[in-house]
């Protein structure tokens, strides 16, 4: 494996919870409950009840209940459901780096937690290990910048989205199925080549606003859910993932910053960004 994720993986499989810092633990168990929230409110919406209706199509073994309902499907269903549910409204949380990942990250956590018949704690550590890898990866991602000093003006990337948050949550989710480093970086791999594009930017230029908004948050969660349960058994990654001029930046569109990879990863456990978080008051659209 590469050094940067050799770095990831030996976090993913070494921290405990209770390295985890009072904050961040504080932290995690409000975004649990805000995402769990977010994803019952979103059966409100229509794009809710076509995602909920089309889980339960898909079915599968009772793994993993779709939010807000009785109905328990294959985790990788409840986690495409669970992850469109709680995006609908627009009303999730946003972490300061990676924005929008919550709604991608969480319900891999969710159906990966409940499949193995995960603890609560279990869940907090996944939550604040995929939060954390989440945030790092898009600190060497160009960002938004703001034109002026109102911030009223902004600066966007040619591509910009949340292709990056689906490895946040594969790690978090290679936690809670106990891979060993190998098999996670394994994983890693496999969802960087699976992750939706990062569409947000032509999302900005498109209207009227259609169904699918900024890209679909429940088909990243499943892709997060398969890449972990594919590694588990055997399925080979990329683990070069982040490597040479055809790495993962240069195959989702998005430009580096001048944040290096390696430096980026060198402080986790040590430094913590993911308990940046905040929350909506209101939903931003329906």
């Amino acid at each position: 494996m590469s050094e940067v994720m050799t770095l990831i993986s030996d976090f993913v499989k070494n921290t405990e919870f209770r390295d985890l810092p009072e904050n961040v633990i504080h932290e995690m168990k409000r975004l649990i409950l805000d995402s769990t929230g977010c994803a019952m409110l979103g059966h409100i919406s229509e794009r809710g009840k076509i995602a909920t209706k089309r889980a339960r199509r898909l079915a599968g073994p009772r793994e993993a209940t779709i939010i807000g309902t009785s109905n328990k499907v294959a985790s990788a269903n409840a986690a495409f459901a669970n992850g469109e549910l709680m995006n609908a409204l627009d009303f999730d949380a946003l972490s300061i780096k990676g924005r929008h990942d919550v709604p991608v990250i969480m319900p891999i956590l969710f159906a990966l937690t409940e499949e193995r018949g995960g603890s609560g704690k279990d869940l907090i550590l996944a939550t604040a290990v995929s939060m954390e890898v989440s945030q790092r990866i898009k600190s060497v991602i160009k960002g938004i910048h703001a034109v002026d000093a109102s911030g009223d003006k902004m600066l966007w990337p040619r591509v910009t989205g949340y292709s990056s948050a689906v490895l946040g949550g594969v790690c978090g989710g290679s936690r809670l199925a106990g891979l060993t480093g190998k098999m996670t970086g394994e994983a890693i791999g496999i969802g960087g080549y699976n992750c939706p594009p990062s569409t947000f930017r032509k999302f900005l230029s498109s209207s009227p606003v259609k169904t699918i908004k900024y890209g679909s948050s429940g088909w990243g969660a499943r892709a997060g859910v398969e890449a972990v349960l594919l590694a588990e058994m055997g399925y080979g990654g990329d683990t070069e993932l982040f490597e040479t001029d055809y790495g993962f930046w240069q195959f989702t569109g998005n430009e580096k910053s001048d944040g290096n990879m390696v430096e980026a990863f060198t402080s986790l456990g040590k430094e913590w960004l993911c308990d940046k978080i905040q929350y909506k008051q209101y939903p931003g659209g329906l």
